[in-house]
């Protein structure tokens, strides 16, 4: 014969166990929550800080740069005005529009280097193929693009991020690498971009670079990573003094924001 103090003893066990399991799952999924916003939050302060870093940026090019060469020219404007009866006229004005000229290409550059024209109208590739002009003309080195069967169309988020990060690649081989030889690589692979930047330059200690990174002494590999983050991708830097620097970067072409 069944004893029911029994059951309910049972029955009550069971049920502590339930909402012990319960309590346990809400536990867990909390704590999956508060993870969740915490990496948005990171991620967010990070774009935050990357877009500033580039708006300092631009303000100091415009700053140093076309900034100084209006002021020449303004001074060169005024002294126009003395000279008109003198024969060092013509000299001065075709020194005056010189510094036009200068000023012009200079607007035009820190523009397309702001947001370049050419990403929006002829793609990826187009824009590349013209970052890579442009820094093996400044640098003096070697610049070789390999484009190979990219999506038609591609995500314009992902082709803004890759462009940003091959720009800042190519920009850091231009200030600090020595190189002669770059090597830029971008294909598709299992649904992904894969992007690849070599160079045989000095290279670096990447544990110093990052150290730096921390502490805003230098946002280059970390504005990079940060991006590649950001849209679901992943980042590789690879380098040791004397060895050259290899960036790796793999970013999902699916549609959508990434989780």
């Amino acid at each position: 014969m069944n004893d029911p103090s029994r059951a309910d003893v049972d029955l009550s066990d069971d049920a502590l166990a339930q909402l012990a399991k319960l309590r346990g799952e809400q536990k867990r999924l909390f704590a999956e929550l508060q993870s969740g916003e915490g990496q948005f939050r990171r991620l967010a302060r990070s774009v935050w800080r990357v877009q500033e870093d580039e708006r300092r940026r631009i303000a100091r090019d415009l700053h140093d740069g076309l900034g100084q060469t209006l002021s020449a020219l303004r001074h060169r404007i005024e002294a126009l005005g003395a000279l008109r009866e003198e024969t060092g006229f013509d000299a001065q004005l075709s020194a005056t529009l010189a510094l036009c000229d200068g000023a012009l290409q200079e607007m035009r550059h820190l523009a397309r280097l702001l947001r370049p024209q050419i990403l929006d109208d002829l793609g990826l590739e187009a824009a590349i193929r013209w970052l890579a002009r442009s820094t093996g003309e400044q640098a003096r080195c070697r610049v070789e693009v390999d484009v190979v069967a990219l999506p038609e169309p591609l995500p314009p988020d992902i082709a803004s991020v890759a462009f940003r990060v091959v720009q800042e690649a190519l920009a850091n081989i231009a200030r600090h690498a020595h190189a002669t030889q770059v090597m830029v690589r971008i294909g598709q692979r299992d649904g992904h971009l894969v992007l690849l930047v070599v160079d045989d330059g000095r290279g670096c200690d990447l544990a110093a670079a990052q150290a730096a990174a921390s502490g805003s002494r230098s946002s280059g590999l970390a504005g990079m990573r940060e991006r590649v983050l950001l849209f679901g991708g992943r980042f590789q830097a690879i380098s040791a003094p004397g060895e050259g620097m290899q960036i790796r970067v793999l970013l999902p072409l699916a549609a959508g924001d990434p989780t």
